[in-house]
């Protein structure tokens, strides 16, 4: 097993809030616009797409009903196709919601990211650890050895210091 000594690990943080305090304007603020720009507006234009696929499947389901109303078509080919259309249907409010939900996941990285700027921009270098900073941006750490770790940033990004 693979131990880290704490103190290496809170130097390592402080290391890589350094860095972020420093070079903030290069690496946060390009990622923040990329946030905003990228993924949100294609999931959006997507969730649009999908609702008009759900309305056209809803007109067919309408007429399919209207035509075996009126005897045009088989109550068996009625129930195949309906069960299909119902089915189909039942895949876009499920991508809908997933998309939704990863929308959701860009309002929040953008809201840490800015949160993080705002931090980096009006503080002064760090000379000792600091575990509210820490607890207040940090997901997780990932060890791949002694000297390199990995913080997962509630924002969405992972940054490594090297030892």
């Amino acid at each position: 097993m693979l131990f880290v000594r704490d103190d290496a690990l809170k130097q390592s943080f402080t290391t890589m809030l350094n860095k972020l305090i420093f070079s903030h304007r290069q690496i946060l603020k390009p990622y923040l616009e990329s946030l905003k720009t990228s993924s949100s507006d294609d999931s959006l234009h997507r969730i649009q797409q999908i609702q008009t696929l759900l309305a056209q499947n809803t007109e067919k389901r309408e007429t399919l009903t209207m035509l075996m109303t009126q005897g045009i078509i088989d109550p068996v080919l009625y129930s195949q196709e309906t069960n299909e259309l119902l089915s189909q249907a039942d895949s876009f409010r499920d991508e809908i919601e997933a998309l939704k939900n990863e929308v959701s996941g860009d309002v929040n990285k953008i809201t840490e990211t800015t949160a993080l700027i705002h931090f980096a921009e009006k503080s002064a270098m760090l000379q000792e650890f600091d575990k509210d900073l820490f607890d207040r941006y940090v997901k997780r750490i990932i060890v791949h050895s002694r000297n390199d770790i990995r913080f997962e940033l509630k924002c969405g990004l992972t940054l490594r210091e090297r030892k």
